[in-house]
Order: structure tokens, then sequence, then C-alpha cells
């Protein structure tokens, strides 16, 4: 083998070399470019900049839970480890109220993956896999300081910036949602007025639509009470997400049916209204499915409350379908020879579930931190800033 043959194998050889380790390389640099650093989010939103909205959780309120989920499109199908997470507050908006600080007794954060399709109300049903807890501790921060614009993450003192205790690695892939989760409990801000600690984030396009409740009928009495039994609600009435049913003059501690009907009209008892004899009680609502709840002492079934809750499953294919909704106490001795009590109706007219335009959602409750169930649940993006490693 000659000595020009010799060299022009040495060439192509150091040449197929570098061919091979320059992917190499350049991957690697490419994976700790990634790694390492902030992510801010929405990135489809260009958090860099102020977003158009902002959300009243969970700073304005004494106690409040929030999911908040990003999509994979979102953080990039990022794989990183997370030591940290930053919010901030909307503007530009005066400074004004009370200077703070508030206190919260404890603030808890949990952050992992799920596999969900689509998150709803049933904050246990959105998670796929145990998150991990990265934060739980008291907390201290002060309000929104004024018209900076865009206001710094973090916010005034670094009080909306929470380092993990632990750390968390996580992987994002197509199909999935980065969940955080934050669970605030006590926190004092009500109790000195007015003062502005709203958030940051941006509004998707789609997502749920509210329906519309109404009542109807009368309601009669419990025949301890000369006022009728009446039925109320609250929540959302759409798809994926959740309304709580609530009732008055039901009897002290007595059990109450909740029923949940497709028909204003027919009944398995007959034609509806269905009165029941002697009485000045109608049945108004098919009974297709129930919940079996208990009144307090006020013979009420209060605001919000979980067991008299209604979880919509998240399917677009149920958009505009009404239900009817009546609540019958269990009194022995009312309304003889019936021992019971029934409220007026409540028509639900369902909202709808479209795609969001954007890869966030984000599902809250604003008065418990301990909340199984969502009062709202929207197309919602909060602005989020995590540190990488």
């Amino acid at each position: 083998m000659g000595a020009e043959t010799m060299a022009n194998m040495r060439a192509y050889s150091a040449t197929n070399a570098m061919n091979q380790i320059l992917p190499v390389t350049l991957l690697t640099l490419a994976v700790s470019t990634t790694a390492q650093g902030f992510l801010e989010l929405p990135a489809t939103a260009t958090p860099a900049a102020e977003l158009a909205n902002y959300h009243l959780r969970p700073f304005m309120q004494t106690n409040s839970r929030v999911q908040m989920f990003f999509d994979a499109q979102e953080l990039g199908a990022v794989q990183a480890t997370l030591d940290e997470l930053s919010l901030r507050f909307d503007g530009p908006i005066p400074q004004v109220g009370a200077p703070g600080p508030f206190q919260i007794q404890r603030l808890v954060i949990q952050v992992g993956v799920t596999t969900v399709a689509q998150p709803a109300a049933r904050f246990a049903a959105n998670l796929s896999q145990p998150l991990t807890t990265v934060f739980d501790s008291p907390w201290t921060y002060l309000p929104d300081p004024g018209t900076a614009f865009p206001h710094s993450w973090g916010g005034v003192n670094d009080g909306l910036r929470f380092p993990f205790t632990t750390p968390v690695t996580v992987t994002v892939p197509p199909g999935s949602w980065l969940v955080i989760d934050l669970q605030m409990t006590g926190n004092n801000i009500a109790m000195f007025g007015f003062s502005h600690a709203i958030v940051d984030g941006v509004r998707a396009t789609g997502g749920i639509t509210d329906g519309t409740a109404t009542n109807y009928g009368q309601g009669c009495t419990n025949g301890t009470s000369t006022n009728a039994a009446t039925i109320g609600g609250s929540g959302t009435y759409a798809p994926g997400g959740a309304h709580f049913v609530s009732g008055q003059n039901l009897g002290a501690n007595a059990p109450v049916l909740v029923m949940f009907g497709l028909s204003d009209t027919v009944s398995p008892v007959g034609a509806l209204p269905f009165n029941l004899a002697g009485t000045t009680c109608d049945l108004l609502t098919s009974f297709d499915f129930y919940v079996l709840v208990q009144a307090n002492a006020a013979g009420a079934i209060p605001a919000e409350s979980a067991p008299a809750a209604l979880v919509v499953p998240a399917d677009p294919a149920i958009a505009g379908v009404t239900l009817f909704e009546q609540l019958a106490s269990i009194v022995p001795g009312a309304n003889a020879p019936w021992g019971v009590a029934l409220s007026n109706g409540r028509r639900i007219d369902l909202g709808s579930l479209t795609a969001p335009g954007r890869g966030t959602w984000t599902v809250s409750h604003g008065t418990a931190a301990d909340a199984t169930i969502a009062d709202k649940v929207e197309a919602f993006g909060y602005a989020v800033r995590l540190h990488t490693r």
C-alpha cells in the first residue's frame, strides 16, 4: 500500500470519527442547554412578556387548591430536574390597600406528570400516578408593589419564589401533562382588607362554556317549619365540570335523597309532576340516579358540599343535555303518611366542552385546600417559571 493511499485512509478515518463524535457532542450540548436554566410557561404565550389575563386564586383566597396542567407542546417534551417554581403578579396595577406582609399557615406544592386525556373536576382522577411533594411550609409574602410591567418573577422579596426541598425529575412525552398541585391553607390576607395579590396568566380559546341552572315548581314543608324545602346550587354546569347541590328547610339532621333525572314529564311512578296524595308535595323529576346525604343541624345541605356534587364526565358529546334535580328529605311524620318533604326542582342545561387552543388547563377550588372536587375548571395557563438543572 502506497504512502498516498495510507494518508488518504488516515484522513478518512479521522473524518469518520469526527462524524460520529460531533453529533453526540452536539446532542449532549443541546440536552444540557435544555436541562439547565429556566423554563417559562406557557411557552406558546410568550411568557417573557406580561400575559393577557390573571387569576384571583390562590393568593387572594383564605384557602384554595389549584391544579395547573401544561402539555408536552408547552414544555417542548422536556426532560429535566426541577428545583424551583416562581409565579408573578399581574400588572400594571397600582399598589392599593394593606401593605402586608401576609401569612399563610401552610403551603403545599406537589409536582409530577399525568397521562389523563383531559383533566376534569375531580382532583384525584386527574392524576395517573402520585405526585412528589416539593414544598410544604408556612409562608410569608408581600402583595403587588405597583405598576411594574412586566412584573418580576418571584414577586417582592421573592415571596412568590418557592425553592423545592425535594427536586423532581420529569419527562413529559406527547399526550401527557406536567402537573403542579398547589394547596394553600390559612392565608390571612382577608383580615387586612383589600390588597392586590392576583397572579399573571393567559386564557385559551375553547375549553368549557358554562351552562345554566333555573329553579321551577314549589317545595313543601318538613312538618316542623312553615318554610318550604328549597334547592340551590353552584359550580360549573358543563362536561368536565362539577356543580354542587345545596338545600334549605330540610329538617334537622335529616337523611336527604339528592335526585337527578333526565325528564320532568315522566317518571317510574307516572306522569310528572306527581302529587303525593293528601299533601302539597310534588315529585318534579324522574329519579334516574341519586345520592344519599345528611342535612346539618339547621336542616341544610351547605353550599359546595362534596357529597352532594355531580361531576359531569369530560365528554363533548353530552353538551346541551338537560338534567333535572330535586331534594327529598326523610322526616318521620312529615306530610303523613309519606314521612317526606320535597323541595322545588332545578333544571340544568349543560354547556359545552371543546379542545382548548393552548395546552394549558386549570382545575381549582376557591375555599378549601383539601377539596376533592373543583368548583372551577378552565382553559387557563398560569405564568410559571421553573428552574431546571
